[in-house]
């Protein structure tokens, strides 16, 4: 009965779309001055489009997917348990647990290895993290097939892709580890902290720094912020323009929080930091870390164009940031 009651607590999700700030709460979902429609009864992850955006019910095995343009709905069913999902362009993938299936709605399914559990879209491919054998899957989206399968290290926590790595996060052996997509071969790793559980990508590569990632660590209560994986020559040509400029090397770097932050929320450059065991969230700047809400649930916040964008007590807060 409490984990009944503590899922209808946290049934409401955030969502930041390029229409505005989409909310999902109390079966319907809305678009806060513009519409609202039905949703489904238990909100989870949102993955957005540039026109439309889907609203996952791992309880009950659906999908809202609904026009950002007019909150017009329309609802699917899905196979066992959708845990993430991502738009391909019109098409949504939506990744199934407890099938062990990566779908397109209203098309084929495929099956990937036993306990999928992260997804991420990079360029024409997407990708499949399934923990407990390790496993990850090339998925090609047009035509939608499996293409590549490897086996790194099983029980990552956390992955993000760039153009050309797959970076997944390991809390028991507190590493990074980076896999290259081109060869599909795991390329290297690093320890990050004591016991890392997260990864946002925070910067694109420039003339001066590789990838730039975000790395909580909630058994110190830090987030690391280190760069992403680079060649010998990529490495050599950023460091002699740095000498030339005279802003010396990139070290990595890391930000103290008073409570165990394990999630990392980033847009661009901008990143929040969120506490799972509180709902405690926090704003990031140069100079310092401030709260800027208490008891949320894992999906009820967003980073926006403005600020940040939070639901709490049945009101959509937005707050702006510098």
């Amino acid at each position: 009965m409490n984990a009944l009651l503590a899922v209808a607590f946290f049934a409401q999700t955030v969502a930041s779309t390029p229409r505005g700030v989409v909310v999902a709460h109390d079966g319907v979902v809305e678009l806060q001055g513009k519409w609202k429609s039905e949703s489904v009864s238990t909100p989870g992850v949102i993955a957005l489009g540039e026109t439309k955006t889907a609203v996952l019910d791992e309880i009950h095995d659906r999908v809202a997917i609904v026009d950002l343009a007019n909150g017009q709905t329309t609802f699917a069913k899905t196979q066992a348990t959708p845990i993430a999902a991502a738009f391909a362009g019109n098409d949504l993938l939506v990744l199934d647990r407890d099938a062990h299936v990566i779908e397109k709605i209203g098309g084929s399914s495929i099956q990937v290895a036993q306990d999928p559990e992260l997804l991420s879209v990079a360029g024409n491919h997407a990708y499949v993290y399934s923990r407990i054998g390790g496993v990850l899957q090339e998925i090609g989206l047009e035509p939608f097939a499996l293409l590549r399968t490897i086996r790194i290290p099983p029980f990552a926590s956390a992955m993000q892709c760039d153009a050309r790595n797959a970076y997944l996060i390991y809390p028991r052996d507190g590493q990074l580890r980076v896999v290259d997509l081109a060869k599909m071969q795991l390329a290297g790793q690093f320890g990050v902290g004591s016991a890392p559980t997260d990864v946002a990508i925070t910067g694109d590569p420039t003339a001066l720094t590789a990838t730039r990632l975000a790395i909580p660590d909630p058994l110190v209560k830090r987030v690391w912020l280190v760069e992403g994986r680079q060649s010998s020559l990529q490495a050599f040509a950023r460091g002699f323009l740095r000498g030339m400029l005279g802003v010396g090397l990139f070290r990595g770097k890391m930000t103290q929080f008073p409570t165990g932050v394990d999630r990392v929320i980033a847009s661009g450059p901008r990143w929040l930091a969120f506490d799972s065991s509180t709902g405690t969230l926090y704003n990031v700047t140069k100079d310092e870390t401030n709260i800027l809400a208490r008891g949320l649930g894992p999906h009820s916040f967003a980073l926006t164009p403005e600020g940040v964008a939070y639901w709490q007590n049945g009101t959509l807060v937005a707050q702006k940031l510098d």
